[in-house]
């Protein structure tokens, strides 16, 4: 039996809090995932004697707008674009071949081979041979490594701000205090992103790319989780922490591009997965690992604007003081998310 009616309303409140992220967790995750789908997938075509631009006219109209089809001059053109991530696949009409990159995405790959072999089946035309230009490594064949050391990096990030914070308190007493919080948060990223290379290196063999890119992505990824963190919590309080949770995981992580890319998601989760940190890391991490660094400026731009977010709020806020009314009751809120 709860006792008090202060200690019932606490109950209550947390179990209110409760469901609602577990509501939000299930309806983000079902809804990213449930119906995986080509949507506006960038794709090139080539074909012979000015026959690529009614190629590309005719896939664009496909039901449902699963392609977004660009002429490229020449096969050699449409690998480019291919290896250097700016579609995700390449039909020769005139060698009748379909290339993809499964390192970009193994189920965007899939997608794009079942969608061009419906689009010349309707036309009679035999399937297309696939190529895969830039497979998957044999120590991550489906995928899905990637994805989980980024997820693992963002947890990290957040979980070890919130622990600081609550030793120096959410929002700390003075702004040096808050500075030690950042300080404390980038060395966390340079050994926790050094640490969990090597371990996925030498105990299961995998990640054998260029170790110092691979370590200098954890960095970032931890880092711009973990600064956002400490500036969210310093302008919110306890409330900030589920914030966090909020963009994060609950939103970040399906949007992310991980088992699935994301033009094969909705579009809410397609547009805001690349200005998330689970989903820009997701893009800087292959980059280097998988395209020799094709596309890595964009991811690298929006981890570092939530790292000076982060900054610019703990600074600002640092040494302010909180209101306890409101901070009473976002630990409720708080506290059932860390659940």
């Amino acid at each position: 039996m709860i006792g008090s009616g202060d200690t019932r309303r606490r109950a209550v409140l947390l179990l209110v809090a409760a469901l609602v992220l577990m509501t939000a967790f299930s309806t983000s995750y079902i809804g990213a995932f449930h119906d995986p789908s080509p949507r506006d997938v960038p794709f090139a075509v080539v074909a012979p004697e000015g026959r690529a631009t009614q190629l590309a006219d005719r896939l664009d109209a496909l039901p449902g707008s699963p392609l977004d089809v660009r002429v490229a001059r020449d096969r050699a053109a449409a690998l480019a674009l291919v290896r250097d991530r700016e579609v995700y696949g390449a039909y020769d009409a005139g060698a009748n071949r379909l290339y993809v990159a499964s390192a970009a995405n193994r189920a965007t790959a899939t997608a794009l081979e079942l969608t061009l072999g419906r689009a010349l089946a309707a036309q009679a035309l035999p399937a297309a041979a696939v190529q895969d230009v830039a497979p998957l490594p044999d120590w991550d064949p489906n995928g899905t490594t990637l994805f989980y050391l980024v997820v693992a990096w963002v947890f990290g990030g957040y979980f070890a701000a919130t622990v600081l914070g609550l030793l120096a308190g959410p929002r700390s007493s003075t702004r040096r205090l808050a500075v030690d919080r950042l300080l404390g948060v980038l060395a966390f990223a340079t050994l926790g992103s050094l640490l969990t290379v090597l371990i996925a290196r030498w105990s299961f063999g995998v990640l054998d790319t260029d170790l110092l890119a691979t370590w200098a992505a954890g960095i970032l990824v931890i880092g711009a989780s973990g600064a956002a963190t400490v500036g969210l919590q310093a302008l919110a309080g306890p409330a900030g922490t589920g914030l966090v949770i909020l963009l994060f995981v609950i939103l970040g992580n399906p949007a992310a591009g991980g088992p699935y890319a994301r033009p094969l998601l909705p579009d809410f989760w397609s547009a805001i997965g690349g200005l998330l940190p689970p989903g820009a890391g997701m893009d800087l991490l292959r980059g280097v690992t998988a395209f020799d660094g094709a596309r890595i400026g964009g991811p690298i731009a929006v981890l570092a604007v939530w790292a000076l977010l982060g900054v610019a709020l703990t600074v600002f806020h640092g040494g302010r003081p909180a209101r306890s009314d409101a901070e009473t009751a976002a630990e409720a809120a708080a506290g059932a998310a860390a659940a």
